[in-house]
């Protein structure tokens, strides 16, 4: 039997929507989660929590971007009057200050992972070439490098003649 879904105007729909932006409304009014919680009917702080975290990221752009906009103001005055205290030396001026900033970071998005491509973009792949290569070709290659000037090669302290040999044994082209 095919999967039914719940129209996206239904009446328990809408309600959700309008609790949503109402959980959002009172924390824009400085309420804590548990206070929205008890108000509204969330079992637990953590479902005022997300109720305000959906509002703002998918359903009520204008009001996500209003207590936005207000947060960052009130963490803006946080720094402005805890910022001369730190430069003082006041610790816990230092911390106020810290958590402000992390805020104001994590408000603004700053460090929400980025995406990086690595496989190139589509007109110009990153292509790779798995080559085999002897000891004495790198040893040919470094000797002619260090002729040129352009490598330093040093004695690592290891003698011909040692254990190594034995498990990598020169071959008739070294």
């Amino acid at each position: 039997m095919p999967h039914r879904t719940e129209s996206k105007t239904s009446p328990r729909r809408i309600q959700a929507v309008m609790k949503q932006r109402k959980a959002l409304e009172l924390r824009m009014k400085g309420e804590t989660y548990h206070e929205i919680a008890s108000k509204l009917g969330y079992k637990t702080h953590t479902g005022a929590l997300a109720a305000v975290n959906k509002a703002l990221d998918k359903t009520l752009q204008p009001t996500a971007a209003h207590y936005r906009a207000l947060t960052l103001e009130r963490l803006t005055t946080v720094m402005q009057t805890f910022w001369p205290a730190m430069l003082t030396g006041d610790d816990d001026a230092a911390r106020t200050v810290l958590h402000a900033l992390r805020d104001i970071r994590q408000l603004m998005g700053l460090d929400a992972p980025q995406k990086v491509e690595h496989a190139g973009n589509q007109d110009n792949p990153i292509r790779h070439q798995v080559m085999t290569v002897s000891v004495g070709d790198v040893t040919s290659a470094l000797q002619v490098l260090a002729d040129a000037g352009a490598v330093r090669l040093e004695p690592n302290g290891i003698q011909p003649g040692n254990p190594l040999d034995r498990l990598y044994p020169p071959s008739a082209n070294d």
